[in-house]
C-alpha cells in the first residue's frame, strides 16, 4: 500500500463521515438562525405598531381632552380601547398567530405591552 492509497482510505474512512456531519449541524444552524429572524421580525413589528395606534390616540384623543381637563379615569379607559382595536386592526392572522404561539394569550399580552408602551411614551 502506497502513500496514496494510505490518503485515500482515510479521507474515505474519516473526512467524508465527518462532513455529513458537519453538514447536518450547518443546516439546523442555519434553521434556527432563519427562526430567531423570523420572530425578531414579527416582535419589531408588532412593537412599532403598538407604539404607532399609542401615539396616534394620544395626538387624535387624549390631548384634547387633557387641555380641556377632561382626561379622567373613564377617558383613560376609552383611550386604552381606542388604541387596541386600533393595534388589533392592523395586525395580520399571522401576527396574532405568533403572538398566541409566542406568548399565549394575545388579548393578554396586547394589554400589557400597550400599557408599556403608553408608559414610555409619558416619559419622552
Amino acid at each position: 500500500m502506497d502513500k496514496m492509497e494510505l490518503i485515500q482510505q482515510i479521507f474515505e474512512l474519516c473526512i467524508v463521515p465527518l462532513l455529513a456531519v458537519l453538514t447536518g449541524y450547518l443546516v439546523t444552524w442555519i434553521k434556527a438562525k432563519t427562526a430567531e429572524i423570523e420572530q425578531n421580525k414579527y416582535t419589531d413589528l408588532i412593537s412599532d405598531t403598538i407604539i404607532q395606534c399609542v401615539i396616534a390616540t394620544n395626538q387624535t384623543y387624549v390631548e384634547a381632552l387633557k387641555k380641556e381637563g377632561k382626561f379622567d379615569a373613564e377617558a383613560q379607559e376609552k383611550a386604552f380601547e381606542i388604541t387596541k382595536q386600533a393595534v388589533l386592526g392592523v395586525l395580520t392572522t399571522q401576527a396574532r398567530d405568533f403572538i398566541e404561539m409566542t406568548y399565549g394569550d394575545v388579548e393578554a399580552w396586547l394589554n400589557q405591552q400597550i400599557e408599556a408602551s403608553i408608559n414610555t411614551y409619558k416619559k419622552v
